[in-house]
C-alpha cells in the first residue's frame, strides 16, 4: 500500500540547509563555496520522480538516499528507514535534492503533521518547520545524531562527548517571537516555502497561544506596513508588536501596538527585551539551557566570568551572585540598552560596548572562565586566539549552528583544552534548528597562555 503526500509537484526549495565536502549535511555550504553549483529546476517544470531507500538523515532535516549514478540525495519530509518517490527538486554534480511525494514503505515513526500549511503540497507550505511528520521522540534522536556527525566530520572528533538531547516535553505552542508579511489588503502570513509567493496563515501550532490571538486580531484589519513582528513574554504576558499599526476603515482595532519593549523572565529573573534585541524564542527550553550553562560554568568555582556576546545580560544577571566579577561584551546598542537596564543594580558586573574581537584580546583582568554564546557564523578566528591567550581554565561555549561549533572546538582543543561534553538542547521543536552547549576545560591555561 502506498501513502501519497501531494497532488501537485512541490516547488524549489533555495533556502536548503549547509553541507560539506563529502559530508552528509545539506547542500547549502558546497554552493556557497563555489563548489558544485546546482541547477534548479523551474516551480513550473514537471518534476522528475526517483525511487529511494533512505538510509540516513542530515543536517538540515534531510533523510538520506542514492541515485541510481551513485549521487547522494537530500530528500525532504522523508525518514530514515522508507522507500519513497521523490521528485528532483535542484541537481549538482555530486548531489540531487528531491521533495517525497510518495511513501511506499514507512517508517514506524512516521505520523501526520499537526500544522495544515506543513508539507510538500504545492502552494500550501509554510516552510518554517521541518519534523512534523517525524514522531518527536525519532525528531529527538536524529538531531543528536547530526550533532555527532557534524562533530566528527567537521571537528575531526573521533570520541565525541555528546550527550543526548534535553527534548522538551511540549514541543507545540512554544514560540514566543514571530515575523509576518503583510499584504497591502491586509492578509498576514508567510513566504511559501522557497518562493516569493505569499501565504496567507490563520494560526502556527509552534506559537504561543497569545501570538495566534495577536495573529488573529491584525489579519486583514492593518495597513501601510509590510513587515509585522509580535513578541510575547510567556512568564509575564507582555505584548511586543511592532510596528506602530494603522488601521483599515470600518475594521474594530483589536491589538496594541509599538510597544519599544517588553519584560520576560527566565529562572525568577526579569529582563527588559527591546524589539531589535536578541532573545531566546522558547523560553520553557531557554530556562533549560541556562540553568545547564551556569551549572557548568560555576562548578570551576570562577572568580572573573566573561559573557561574549551578552545581549541583554541574560547569563550575566544570574551568574553574577555567585562570582567575584563579570564582564559583558556586546556590540549592539538596543541591546546594550536593555543590558544597562537589566544589569545596572549589580555592583560586581562591569558592561563593555564593543566587538568581541576588539575587546577580548589582552582584557585585564583575564577571565578564568567564559561563557560564549555567537551568531550562527561562530566565533571570529581574533576571539578564539584570544581566548587561547587568555588565562581562562572553563569555556561555555553556547551554539545554534553545529558545523561552526565543530569547527571552533578543533581549534580551541588543537590549542590545549579539553572538550568535555556537549549538550545538545531542543529550543526548536518541529524543526531542523539545533541549540548546543559545549563545556571545555584547561588543567593550567599558563602552560598555553600568557601565564
Amino acid at each position: 500500500m502506498t501513502t501519497p503526500l501531494v497532488d501537485e509537484p512541490a516547488p524549489f526549495d533555495p533556502g536548503a540547509p549547509d553541507a560539506s565536502d563529502d559530508a552528509v549535511v545539506g547542500p547549502a555550504r558546497r554552493d556557497r563555496a563555489g563548489r558544485g553549483r546546482r541547477k534548479r529546476r523551474p516551480v513550473d517544470q514537471p518534476r522528475v520522480p526517483i525511487t529511494l531507500e533512505l538510509t540516513g538523515f542530515a543536517h538540515g532535516g534531510y533523510a538520506l538516499g542514492r541515485a541510481p549514478d551513485g549521487r547522494i540525495v537530500f530528500a525532504s519530509y522523508g525518514i530514515p528507514g522508507e522507500r519513497v518517490v521523490a521528485e528532483i527538486t535542484a541537481e549538482a554534480p555530486s548531489y540531487i535534492e528531491a521533495t517525497v511525494v510518495q511513501v511506499l514503505e514507512a517508517s514506524p515513526h512516521r505520523v501526520t503533521a499537526r500544522c495544515q500549511y506543513f508539507g510538500p503540497g504545492y502552494g500550501q507550505q509554510c516552510g518554517g518547520c521541518q519534523l512534523q511528520h517525524i514522531e518527536y521522540g525519532e525528531q529527538v534522536r536524529l538531531k543528536t545524531e547530526v550533532v555527532r556527525d557534524q562533530l566528527r566530520r567537521i571537528g575531526k572528533f573521533e570520541d565525541v562527548p555528546v550527550l543526548p538531547m534535553l527534548g522538551q516535553e511540549r514541543p507545540w505552542e512554544y514560540r514566543n517571537h514571530m515575523r509576518f508579511t503583510v499584504r497591502r489588503d491586509g492578509d498576514v502570513g508567510f513566504m511559501q516555502r522557497g518562493t516569493h509567493r505569499f501565504l496567507k496563515i490563520e494560526q502556527c501550532p509552534i506559537a504561543l497561544p497569545q501570538v495566534n490571538r495577536v495573529l488573529a486580531g491584525v489579519q486583514g484589519r492593518t495597513f501601510g506596513t509590510r513587515q509585522l513582528s509580535v513578541r510575547v513574554g510567556e512568564h509575564t504576558e507582555d505584548e511586543l508588536v511592532q510596528p506602530t499599526l494603522q488601521w483599515r476603515p470600518g475594521r474594530t482595532r483589536r491589538v496594541r501596538s509599538g510597544q519599544p519593549f517588553l519584560r520576560e523572565e527566565l529562572l525568577g529573573q526579569r529582563y527588559r527585551v527591546s524589539s531589535s534585541a536578541f532573545f531566546q524564542v522558547n523560553t520553557r527550553q531557554a530556562e533549560v539551557l541556562v540553568a545547564y550553562a551556569l551549572d557548568r560554568l560555576l562548578e570551576r568555582q570562577p572568580n572573573v566570568v566573561v559573557d561574549a556576546y551578552s545581549g541583554v545580560g541574560t547569563f550575566a544577571a544570574l551568574v553574577a551572585p555567585h562570582v567575584d566579577r563579570v564582564i559583558t561584551i556586546e556590540a549592539q546598542t538596543a541591546a546594550g540598552d536593555d543590558a544597562e537596564v537589566n544589569l545596572g543594580q549589580l555592583r560586581n558586573v562591569t558592561r563593555t560596548v564593543g566587538d568581541v574581537a576588539r575587546v577580548l584580546p589582552g582584557m585585564d583582568p583575564s577571565p578564568d572562565a567564559l561563557v560564549i554564546d555567537p551568531p550562527r557564523a561562530g566565533v571570529e578566528r581574533a576571539v578564539l586566539d584570544a581566548i587561547v591567550e587568555s588565562t581562562t581554565r572553563r569555556v561555555v561555549y553556547v551554539s545554534c549552528e553545529p558545523a561552526t561549533l565543530a569547527r571552533d572546538l578543533r581549534i580551541l582543543v588543537d590549542a590545549g583544552f579539553d572538550l568535555l561534553e556537549v549538550q545538545p538542547v531542543d529550543m526548536f521543536p518541529q524543526t531542523q534548528h539545533i541549540e548546543c552547549v559545549a563545556v571545555l576545560d584547561r588543567p593550567d591555561p599558563r602552560i598555553y597562555g600568557r601565564g
